[in-house]
């Protein structure tokens, strides 16, 4: 499996035509029933399991067969009806990116294209092509750029393109790991939770900041994924940023560098550590009573941050001895960051002059 990005077109895109904005996300089940198929497909994905046919399949009805009670259940206590609220933060993020660029004298129109479940991306182009886009404006959901995330949706849509004989100039964005509005946005709530504590009198030689992000097979950085290193980029950034806002040298962990962890391995292969559950119950086993967790590559509040932060993480570092627990919320609708993503748009897509992020690139 091509561990490089597909071969997207990055031209400028003509400001006086009708544009559709593509939002390519991993998608989730809409309902319990959905969960087997959701996952179905995500195994199906050759990137995904790196495995001849045969093998991928058969080792995919496996995974699914043996996780899909556990994972039907962790949708259940998200409290959205079975399924992931995913669908519906990323249509709002891509309404409002749309009112930002409408802002701009941009026609554009929004569509959302899920990777392994409804929409799909060829639902989404059928959408866009019955509105008369004539060029497209394509944007992943994920901060950093992972052939297993953007680069499986950006072969999904050149795939889906192919099949339907539409040929529209497109731009992609492929990344955006140090967004200023993204950094800025995250390393002020970071600072609110850890000055509310200070205020409080939480003793902050007992307190560690930890950033996690969502890992992935140790595979896809040896083979070149730029992944690992566009996320150590956002964490610095962030911590940058952080210290501006605050004196970080006395935090028990965190402080003076950052600390980087992730989550969500799947299955038997070797993934990118350390670990985030693992790391910080060392934490609270070696004293850390106030934990304050910060998610960098989730642009939405998913099964990853109400579950598996919110609940399983809270759960194992307090019966470890944290006292406090805290997780900053993901980007979801925060205006900061959707301005400055529609700055980024409307300067390296379109071309247009005044934005912040044309006074960022010249910097």
């Amino acid at each position: 499996m091509q561990y490089t990005p597909p071969l997207c077109s990055a031209r400028k895109l003509d400001p006086s035509r009708r544009t559709g904005l593509v939002m390519l996300g991993l998608g989730g089940p809409d309902g319990p029933d959905s969960v087997g198929p959701f996952l179905s497909n995500l195994f199906a994905d050759p990137v995904v399991l790196s495995l001849p046919g045969f093998l991928s399949k058969l080792l995919g009805k496996i995974i699914v067969a043996r996780r899909i009670d556990e994972v039907r259940e962790k949708y259940r206590r998200l409290g959205f009806g079975g399924g992931s609220p995913q669908l519906d933060w990323t249509e709002k993020q891509a309404q409002v990116l749309v009112e930002k660029l409408a802002e701009r004298g941009l026609d554009v129109v929004p569509a959302v294209a899920m990777r392994y479940w409804h929409p799909f991306t060829e639902e989404a182009l059928e959408s866009l092509r019955s509105r008369e886009v004539d060029q497209l404006l394509v944007v992943p959901t994920y901060p950093q750029y992972s052939a297993a995330t953007t680069g499986s949706s950006l072969f999904e849509l050149e795939r889906a393109l192919t099949v339907t004989g539409w040929n529209p100039p497109r731009h992609v964005l492929r990344e955006w790991p140090i967004l200023p509005g993204y950094i800025n946005q995250i390393a002020r709530q970071a600072a609110a939770f850890l000055q509310e504590w200070k205020l409080a009198g939480k003793d902050p030689s007992t307190t560690a900041l930890v950033f996690t992000a969502h890992s992935l097979p140790e595979r896809f950085p040896r083979r070149g994924d730029a992944y690992v290193v566009q996320t150590r980029a956002s964490v610095r950034a962030i911590h940058a940023r952080l210290t501006q806002l605050l004196d970080l040298n006395d935090l028990g962990q965190g402080g003076r560098e950052p600390l980087l962890v992730f989550q969500s391995k799947v299955g038997p292969v070797k993934w990118i550590g350390p670990p985030t559950e693992e790391t910080c119950v060392a934490l609270a086993e070696g004293g850390i009573k106030h934990l304050l967790v910060v998610p960098v590559s989730f642009n939405c509040e998913h099964i990853e941050t109400i579950d598996e932060l919110d609940n399983e993480l809270a759960e194992e570092v307090q019966r470890a001895g944290v006292v406090d627990f805290a997780r900053t919320p993901a980007l979801n609708l925060e205006p900061e960051w959707l301005s400055s993503l529609a700055d980024r748009l409307a300067f390296r897509a379109f071309g247009m002059t005044g934005t912040t992020d044309e006074e960022t690139a010249r910097a």
